[in-house]
């Protein structure tokens, strides 16, 4: 096993759009309404989006009280 460098903390930690739909618990089509409906800002890359992982993790639900 390797050791992987350490990370940059001026390159933000992103995520594609399968990774967020899987954090946010929805599907990949739903994602991309949100990004149309600007729910969701993301950074155009190619044909693809990529968003900020603290952007996802802010858009999460919470979880249910008890």
């Amino acid at each position: 096993m390797t050791a992987s460098a350490p990370r940059d903390p001026k390159i933000p930690d992103l995520v594609s759009i399968q990774e967020a739909a899987d954090l946010l618990g929805i599907s990949k089509q739903a994602v991309h309404k949100r990004v149309d409906r600007g729910q969701l800002v993301g950074a155009p890359v190619g044909n693809t989006y990529v968003f900020r992982r603290v952007v996802i993790e802010a858009a999460r639900p919470a979880p249910p009280a008890e």
